[in-house]
């Protein structure tokens, strides 16, 4: 009998590495003054996020008027002085930041140990648009680990997470059914709720610590030590 497969998927953005701390860190080097919040900042940020994420899958903007919109509009909520313009100034900040991201010794090693057991197969489901996000895949080195064709941009395919459709086209990418699918992500909107909906299994990496209504995930971690404590036990 052929050895049961299991599909790890993790998502890019705050999962594989952490990038709240490089917004905050853009605004202040751009703004000059310091973010009094960090926390506040990071969520305004994100929930900013979603309504500008489609338009940018769609191809409508770029990643840098799309971050430069996201950036504006946090300052303006949170009352921080800013110029028409600076919001894109923060996204061209945060950008070389984040030319210098890279994974933790510790992730490097569990996607090592991941990829030489058998019965795994990993691959990365990602949103945004594809030419930025491929570069995060090769800044990251993720292919060392985890094979092209296993990885999923949204831009690329037309459709993004939370919809069911995206998660149909990673099992058959890895030829696997959904009962045999994990998805570690942090968005327990996109991610995990997507993921659960789907009829996969989720690993949340809830970084803000934030209390949802809905499905419940198969685990939940607040830091990355945490996540890749839970995924060497788990598997």
């Amino acid at each position: 009998m052929a050895e049961r497969m299991t599909g790890l998927v993790f998502d890019i953005d705050d999962t594989l590495y952490s990038r709240q701390d490089l917004f905050v860190k853009a605004a202040q080097n751009v703004l000059g003054v310091t973010v009094q919040d960090p926390s506040e900042f990071v969520r305004i940020f994100y929930a900013k996020s979603d309504l500008n994420t489609a338009e940018l899958e769609a191809g409508l903007i770029t990643t840098r008027e799309c971050n430069g919109w996201r950036f504006e509009e946090t300052f303006r909520e949170l009352g921080l002085p800013f110029t028409a313009g600076t919001g894109v100034l923060a996204a061209d900040a945060y950008l070389e930041l984040q030319s210098h991201m890279s994974l933790t010794d510790d992730m490097k090693a569990l996607l090592s140990s991941l990829a030489a057991r058998d019965g795994i197969v990993l691959g990365v489901l990602t949103a945004g648009e594809s030419a930025h996000q491929w570069n995060k895949v090769d800044m990251l080195g993720l292919c060392s680990w985890i094979p092209r064709g296993n990885v999923i941009v949204a831009g690329d395919v037309g459709v993004s997470k939370p919809d069911v459709k995206i998660f149909r086209l990673m099992e058959e990418r890895l030829g696997l059914k959904a009962s045999d699918m994990w998805m570690i992500g942090d968005s327990y909107r996109h991610d995990i709720k997507g993921a659960l909906d789907a009829g996969w299994h989720a690993v949340w990496l809830n970084r803000r610590g934030l209390s949802v209504d809905g499905p419940v995930p198969d685990y939940e971690v607040l830091t990355d030590e945490a996540l890749v404590g839970i995924l060497r036990r788990e598997f």
